[in-house]
C-alpha cells in the first residue's frame, strides 16, 4: 500500500511538471502546423525571445541545485532556501534584462521554473534531498544536451540572439519541449521512484545499525 501510495504521488507529480512543457510544445507546433499563424498572442519574434531565454534557463540550472542540497525542517532556514534559490534567479533574471529587456527577464523567470519540473519543487519536501538534487541535475544536464544537439541538427549560429529573425526557432522549439516533455513523462517517473525507494532502503539499514550498536554499547 505504502509503494501503491508513493508511485501515485510520483506519478503526480511528474504529470504536474510535464503539463507546462507540453503547452509550450503546443504553441510552437501550432505556429509550426499553421503556418504563419500564432497562438496565445504570440509571433515569430516573441517564440524566438522564448528560445533565447530558454538558453539561460539551462545554463543557469546548475546553480539551482545548491538550495536542494540544504535539508532542514525548520521554517526559517526553509526561507532562507528558498531566497537564496530566488537569488539565483534574479541574477541571471537580471542578465536576461540586459540582454532582451523585460520581455527576456520574464521568459527566463517563467522558463526556470517549467523546464526543471515546478522548480519550487525543494520547498514542499515532497522528495529526499538527494533525489531532488540528482533529477535538477540530471533535467539541467540532458536540457543542455538536447539544446546544443537541437542547435547543430537545425545548423543555427553561434549567436543565439540572432534567431529571433529566422523561422527555424519555431520546429526548434517544438522539437525541444515535446522532448523534455516525453522525458519529464516516461523516463522520470520510474527513476523518481526508484530512487525514492532507494533512498528509503538505506535509511531503514542505517536505522537498523545504528540500533544494533546502541544495543552493544548498553
Amino acid at each position: 500500500m505504502k509503494h501503491k501510495l508513493q508511485r501515485k504521488q510520483v506519478m503526480t507529480y511528474c504529470l504536474a511538471a510535464a503539463s507546462p512543457l507540453l503547452l509550450m510544445a503546443l504553441i510552437f507546433n501550432f505556429s509550426l502546423v499553421f503556418g504563419g499563424s500564432y497562438i496565445f498572442w504570440t509571433n515569430q519574434e516573441i517564440l524566438g525571445y522564448i528560445i533565447q531565454a530558454e538558453f539561460l534557463a539551462v545554463a543557469s540550472g546548475v546553480l539551482l541545485v545548491l538550495p536542494l542540497l540544504i535539508t532542514t525542517n525548520n521554517t526559517f532556514t526553509r526561507i532562507f532556501r528558498f531566497l537564496l534559490f530566488a537569488s539565483v534567479v534574479v541574477v541571471f533574471a537580471w542578465l536576461s534584462y540586459d540582454i532582451d529587456g523585460m520581455a527576456g527577464m520574464l521568459f527566463y523567470s517563467l522558463l526556470v521554473f517549467i523546464t526543471f519540473g515546478g522548480g519550487s519543487l525543494f520547498v514542499f519536501d515532497i522528495f529526499s534531498t538527494q533525489t531532488r538534487a540528482f533529477l535538477t541535475l540530471l533535467r539541467w544536464s540532458l536540457g543542455i544536451f538536447i539544446y546544443v544537439s537541437l542547435q547543430l541538427s537545425f545548423d543555427l549560429d553561434s549567436d543565439i540572439t540572432a534567431w529571433k529573425g529566422t523561422s527555424v526557432v519555431i520546429p526548434f522549439g517544438a522539437a525541444f519541449f515535446y522532448l523534455l516533455f516525453l522525458f519529464e513523462l516516461v523516463f522520470y517517473p520510474p527513476l523518481t521512484y526508484y530512487l525514492e525507494r532507494k533512498n528509503a532502503e538505506e535509511m531503514f539499514i542505517s536505522e537498523k545499525i545504528a540500533q544494533v550498536q546502541e544495543k552493544q554499547t548498553t
